[in-house]
């Protein structure tokens, strides 16, 4: 199967999983991506966002490439447990397909506003109630000074601080009050609304950390923004724009093209919030059986024969050992030596190899392939 889709036009790729085969994908990514994302690897992270975020596959590919090329060219990994972007399913009513659309997490804004050379730090937080010290004031005697307590009480305050290479800095704090006006003017948050998807929403389940980043947002118009972050900032889908990815997929040349703004027929098939989970450190999920023969597939490794996904899903051994394999699997792609993970893991690997042999051999050979990666490079 892999053969066949190698040198078939991009056009003409049905699905998601043919990108992971496609030499031309494979060259349009190469032609965009930053100097240190190598192709190769982001076809790996692709392999498991598809297996971690099973709707990804019902996206139009084109649009999913597009996506993943936009990530490349800023620097930035998708989907990974650094936190940095996200590729979200995306339905659009109005065009009648599933797209894909990037969101820039927090740390992603910090590591590009870092990349323009003239940032030394930058840090963003949550003031509560009851925190231990809140200094906070503008005008001749302008300070700021947090240091957290429990952080059970009451949300007062989003900041964002920055300290220049110069020895100046700067900072910005929004009231809470105003941190919610911007969450509810939004137009990923009315669509929560109108689907009853709040619940879901990365501004409940991440409230924080969507918090901080309407903070780094605000005092991006005080940094010297290198031209990735000014990037990021256009096309952040939290922003509330759409991206016409599929036209960047095939026409990289001429730029990503902002398709519009997000309209209340668009609504996110499936919430940010789980990518950020990773984002956390926490394992992305039980895999699905078709991406994760992709994944299998790409790494040139043979799958293990696998059970039905409901008997599976049933099997008490999935459940214990899954999450590991999958937190495992995150833990290599994020860049850690194999050898490495492998002793850091060494207790619940020798339990699995006791008492799920079948699960222990399958992820042998997500070790064997990352192996032979690390020695390719």
């Amino acid at each position: 199967m892999a053969t066949e889709l190698q040198k078939i036009p991009l056009r003409q790729v049905k699905d998601v999983k043919g990108l992971l085969f496609n030499e031309n994908a494979r060259a349009q990514l190469a032609m965009v991506a930053a100097h240190h994302m190598k192709p190769e690897r982001l076809m790996r992270i692709t392999a498991n966002a598809i297996r971690t975020t099973p709707k990804l596959q019902q996206c139009d590919p084109l649009s999913f490439l597009g996506a993943l090329m936009q990530c490349a060219a800023l620097g930035l990994e998708p989907n990974t447990v650094l936190g940095h972007a996200f590729l979200v399913p995306f339905k659009s009513d109005q065009k009648g397909i599933t797209q894909v659309q990037v969101i820039i997490g927090y740390k992603g804004l910090i590591d590009l506003a870092r990349r323009s050379g003239h940032v030394s730090s930058i840090h963003a937080g949550v003031h509560y109630s009851d925190d231990e010290l809140w200094d906070y004031e503008e005008g001749t005697e302008a300070r700021l000074r947090h240091r957290p307590g429990p952080q059970q009480g009451s949300k007062l305050h989003a900041y964002a601080f920055v300290k220049f290479k110069d020895g100046g800095n700067a900072w910005t704090v929004l009231p809470w009050f105003h941190v919610i006006r911007i969450r509810d003017a939004s137009a990923n948050w009315k669509s929560a609304v109108k689907y009853n998807g709040t619940k879901s929403s990365p501004w409940v389940t991440h409230e924080d950390q969507m918090a901080m980043k309407t903070a780094i947002r605000a005092m991006a118009k005080y940094l010297p923004l290198s031209v990735e972050m000014a990037d990021a900032i256009a096309i952040d889908h939290d922003g509330g724009t759409t991206t016409d990815f599929a036209a960047f997929a095939m026409h990289p040349e001429s730029g990503a093209v902002i398709d519009g703004k997000v309209s209340d027929d668009e609504v996110a098939t499936e919430s940010a919030a789980r990518p950020d989970d990773m984002a956390e450190g926490q394992p992305g999920g039980a895999a699905n059986p078709d991406a994760t023969a992709a994944a299998d597939e790409i790494t040139k490794t043979k799958p293990a024969k696998k059970k039905d996904a409901k008997d599976e899903g049933r099997d008490p051994m999935v459940q214990k050992y899954r999450p590991l394999i999958d937190e495992i699997i995150a833990t290599m792609t994020d860049g850690a030596p194999p050898h490495a993970t492998r002793d850091f893991y060494a207790d619940g690997i020798e339990a699995m190899h006791t008492d799920a042999p079948e699960l222990h051999a399958e992820l042998m050979e997500h070790f064997v392939a990352f192996e032979s990666e690390a020695d390719d490079q």
